[in-house]
């Protein structure tokens, strides 16, 4: 019992400090912002996380001290604006989400790539300050991610890393909460337009679809973001719109799309929604000024600098696996381009269908040129996970068309002509998602979901529903997806514990393992893991059995990990 309510009283505890840190940045940039949804504050809370944890590295380790620090102010915060804006009804319910999406909290298995380097990563964050060309002891730490950094800070007494799958189920909390928020208001059921039940379609995909948050990996939590980015798109398009609601909504979108930047680079083809906002709205002064001049605009632009920075640390690259972006001339610790144009072949040659644990093409580079790959895709990827989320997907439009659908005889007098142009720049990203990089976890979910909901939504908008009924079925379907979310995730946990060591649930299991310290120059230890198949907990940093390939240096008090092999 001792461990389940530790994860619950630090869960809440950190949902609580998250969105202390997120009303300290609304406060900062746009007071307007404090009256947004609890779920918008949450995701703002993490940005704001992640600027800090930016900062921070590089000057000391993430440990205890550091974290109950960062939690304080979160809580002090998030006490004093509690009280300020009157939240109790609002938090109560969302203390409400949090036990009725609980279930996916106990887990025994984490992402594949968990043990591999994402713990591992986040481990190294709070034994060390940032070290630097970590890029070269393998390739784990040339993978960034926020959500590492957002990991290293919610390393806490007694509960240690046990955390550090939640980020993911957090986010979800954010997602659900945002989702719910616009569903229960009675304006918007009055009016039950598109954003409504594009809203309530996201509600309903998340839950059913995204229940197990061990797999979530670092690509899904922003999907999740992407889901409600959309609808914030779609309201600040809307004719009867204030200035000053325009100017927020314009805000958060900036906000959120260099969140979801931080937590995967490809993430930046997203900016594409801010230049459509760019082109329809550049005649309005107020506008521009928000776009360039704002403190909003210069937040996005100190968290591009530090995410830079913190890339170019470990690989030398600004983006990694990207080559033109590496320094490998100018920084001694940069992985040369030759190696990251390989890697880059690479996650090319997964994504689509051309690798896996079974086969590997013979010729990537032929495979991955223009639509080579499109047969050996569809074989090995799309009959398998691919079609089963298209289904889903298409499952969850025909209910609704079949449960809302009323004769009406055409679309609404007010309807906006720009939503087709978000639809447009919906299906120009879904193109370059499937021509480069065609694998769900890549961005597929969120952009695969957006191009069938946004239309299924716009054909039922205004459906002439009666209001009583239409109260009955909303509530039927969002009661019903979180009773699917629990009851998936009782049957994961029932099979997770017949197969992995049971005596350590509600916490994820960790292999005991041991490690052998290689002493390099200047009282630098690096270690390598034994009797485990890969890093998990072993002290940082774990090179995985390349250590005698490294050159290790101090210079201003930082650690300097070089490839022996680039030196000569």
């Amino acid at each position: 019992m001792v461990k389940f309510f530790l994860l619950y009283f630090y869960l809440i505890l950190i949902v609580s400090s998250i969105l202390g840190h997120g009303f300290l940045l609304a406060n900062f940039l746009n007071k307007n912002l404090l009256k947004y949804n609890l779920g918008y504050i949450g995701i703002l809370g993490l940005l704001a996380l992640v600027i800090l944890s930016y900062t921070t590295i590089f000057f000391t380790k993430h440990g205890y001290v550091h974290n109950l620090i960062v939690h304080a102010i979160g809580l002090i915060s998030f006490a004093f604006f509690f009280c300020k804006l009157k939240l109790n009804k609002d938090y109560i319910l969302l203390i409400i989400l949090i036990f009725l999406l609980s279930s996916s909290l106990f887990i025994l298995k984490n992402h594949d790539d968990f043990s591999w380097y994402h713990l591992t990563y986040s481990l190294g964050l709070t034994e060390n300050k940032i070290q630097l060309g970590l890029g070269n002891i393998g390739h784990g730490p040339r993978h960034h991610s926020s959500v590492f950094y957002l990991n290293s800070l919610i390393f806490l007494p007694y509960i240690k890393f046990y955390l550090f799958h939640s980020i993911g189920l957090i986010t979800l909390i954010f997602v659900n909460f945002i989702c719910l928020g616009f569903i229960l208001d009675k304006k918007e059921f009055k009016s039950f337009d598109h954003v409504y039940i594009f809203y309530l379609l996201v509600f309903a995909y998340i839950n059913v679809k995204f229940y197990r948050i061990g797999e979530y990996g670092t690509d899904i939590a922003a999907q999740l973001i992407v889901l409600v980015l959309i609808p914030l798109s779609l309201l600040a398009i809307r004719k009867k719109i204030s200035k000053f609601e325009f100017e927020s909504n314009i805000q958060l979108l900036i906000l959120l799309i260099c969140y979801v930047v931080t937590v995967k680079a490809y993430f930046v083809v997203y900016s594409l929604f801010l230049f459509l906002f760019l082109i329809l709205f550049y005649k309005k002064n107020y506008f521009i000024k928000l776009f360039f001049f704002s403190r909003t605009t210069i937040i996005a632009a100190f968290t591009f600098v530090l995410f830079s920075l913190v890339n170019l640390s470990y690989t030398g690259c600004v983006v990694y696996p990207l080559k033109e972006t590496c320094l490998s001339q100018k920084i001694p610790w940069s992985l040369s381009q030759k190696e990251v144009q390989k890697m880059k072949i690479w996650f090319e040659q997964w994504s689509k269908g051309g690798a896996s644990p079974h086969h590997r093409v013979e010729n990537p580079k032929e495979y991955i040129k223009g639509f080579n790959w499109l047969k050996g895709w569809t074989n090995v990827y799309f009959f398998n996970k691919g079609l089963e989320n298209l289904l889903s997907i298409l499952f969850l439009s025909v209910l609704f068309i079949i449960i809302f659908y009323r004769n009406k005889k055409k679309f609404p007098e007010n309807f906006d002509k720009n939503i087709y142009k978000i639809l447009f720049i919906i299906l120009i990203l879904f193109s370059e998602w499937f021509y480069k990089h065609p694998t769900l976890r890549y961005g597929g979910y969120c952009l695969l979901a957006s191009l069938v909901f946004l239309p299924t939504s716009l054909f039922l908008s205004s459906s002439p529903i009666n209001k009583k009924t239409k109260k009955k079925i909303i509530a039927t379907l969002v009661i019903t997806s979180l009773l699917i979310f629990n009851a998936r995730n009782i049957k994961r946990i029932d099979k997770e514990i017949k197969v992995y060591n049971s005596s350590s649930f509600p916490f994820f299991y960790v292999p005991k393992g041991d490690s052998e310290l290689i002493n390099l120059n200047e009282g630098i230890i690096v270690y390598i893991p034994k009797n485990i198949d890969a890093c998990w907990t072993t002290k940082t940093p774990c090179v995985g059995g390349i250590g005698n390939d490294l050159e290790v240096k101090k210079k201003l008090g930082f650690n300097i990990f070089l490839n022996k092999s680039k030196l000569k």
